[in-house]
C-alpha cells in the first residue's frame, strides 16, 4: 500500500522529572530531544507498519533538519519529495511531563506551511495519482485542506485526516464528510460535537458518537478514550462497538494517538472492518506508550502480516 502523507514536523524537547513533578518549583530530571509532530509521527509509524510512505515534508537546512530526514529515510519513508526550506522554518515543541509520564505543559513554535500548498499546486496531480490512500493534516491551513479534498475526490483516493490544533477542522466540518474515517480522542471529539465526553462511560460515549457523527454526515468514526479504551461507529454499515484498552506499563504517552491512527488507517486501507482497525490501533498504541520514543517500535508490522 502506497500512502501519501501531508503535514509538518516538529523537533520535540521533552523533560521528565526524577521524582514527583512540582509545577511551580525546580524539578531535577532528564531532558530529551526527539523528532515529533503528528504528521511526521504518522509517516514513520505507517512506514514501520509496512506501508510505502511518500512524505513531501518541509525540512530546513540545519543539522536538526538533516537528522530528521535521515531518520525518516531509515524507517523506510520516501523523502525524495521533501521540500527544502530556510533555517527557522520548521516547528519546535517544548513539553514537560509529570512522574506518571503524562503531559503537564507545553509550548509550540509553529512551522511555515506555505511550501506544502505550493507543492500541491505544482505536483499535487502526480502525487495523488500515484498513491493508494492519503493522510493529511488539515489544520495546516484551510487552503491546504480544501486542495487536499479536491485532489482526493478527483483521483478517488481514500482520505484520512490527521488532527492538529483543530482550527481548520472546526471551521470546515463539511470537509470531514469526504474522509474515509474520522479518528479523534475524546477531548477532540468533544470539541467537534460541542459537548463533553471525558468522564462518560464508554457506552454513553458510543451512543453519543453514533448520533452526533451521523448528524454530521460522517462515513465512519473512532474515538479513543485512553485507559477506557475506544469506541467506533461505521455509519454506512451500521456497525458500532467498544474496544477495551491494552494493559501496558506507561513510560511516555507522546505519540500514542498517532500510533493508533496509523494502525487504524493501515487496517482500513487494507480492507479490514472498523472493529478490527480499532483493535489493532489499541495494540500498537500500547506498544508506543511502553517506550520513550514517539513512534512504533520494531515488531509492530507483524500485526499486519509484515
Amino acid at each position: 500500500m502506497r500512502v501519501l502523507v501531508l503535514g509538518v514536523a516538529f523537533t520535540d524537547i521533552k523533560g521528565f522529572p526524577f521524582g514527583k513533578y512540582d509545577p511551580v518549583g525546580t524539578n531535577r530530571g532528564s531532558v530529551k530531544l526527539t523528532h515529533g509532530g503528528v504528521a511526521r509521527n504518522v509517516a514513520e509509524d505507517l512506514a514501520r507498519l509496512g506501508a510505502k510512505v511518500v512524505f513531501p515534508l518541509p525540512v530546513d537546512e540545519t543539522p536538526l533538519g538533516h537528522d530528521m530526514k535521515a531518520r525518516l529515510e531509515e524507517a523506510g519513508v520516501d523523502m525524495t519529495q521533501a521540500i527544502s526550506i530556510p533555517e527557522g522554518g520548521s516547528g519546535m515543541w517544548l513539553a514537560v511531563f509529570n512522574e506518571r509520564g503524562e503531559l503537564a505543559g507545553s509550548i509550540s513554535k509553529m512551522p511555515d506551511v506555505s511550501p506544502i500548498h505550493d507543492k500541491l499546486l505544482r505536483d499535487g496531480e502526480k502525487l495523488f495519482a500515484s498513491c493508494d490512500a492519503v493522510v493529511a493534516e488539515f489544520d495546516t491551513s484551510c487552503e491546504i485542506a480544501q486542495k487536499t479534498v479536491e485532489l482526493a475526490l478527483k483521483h478517488r483516493k481514500d482520505l484520512y485526516c490527521i488532527v492538529g490544533n483543530m482550527s481548520v477542522m472546526l471551521s470546515k466540518k463539511e470537509l470531514l464528510r469526504q474522509t474515509r474515517c474520522v479518528i479523534l480522542n475524546e477531548i477532540e471529539a468533544g470539541k467537534l460535537f460541542e459537548t463533553k465526553l471525558t468522564g462518560l462511560l464508554p457506552s454513553d460515549v458510543q451512543t453519543l458518537v453514533w448520533a452526533a457523527g451521523k448528524q454530521l454526515g460522517l462515513k465512519a468514526m473512532i474515538v479513543t478514550m485512553g485507559p477506557r479504551g475506544a469506541v467506533y461507529a461505521d455509519y454506512e454499515t451500521g456497525d458500532s462497538g467498544i474496544v477495551p484498552p491494552e494493559q501496558c506499563d506507561v513510560v511516555d504517552t507522546t505519540g500514542a494517538g498517532d500510533a493508533f491512527f496509523s494502525a487504524a488507517v493501515m487496517a482500513l486501507s487494507g480492507g479490514l472492518d472498523i472493529a478490527r482497525a480499532c483493535h489493532l490501533g489499541t495494540k500498537v498504541a500500547a506498544r508506543v506508550i511502553s517506550i520513550s520514543e514517539s513512534a512504533c517500535p520494531e515488531g509492530c508490522s507483524e500485526l499486519f502480516g509484515g
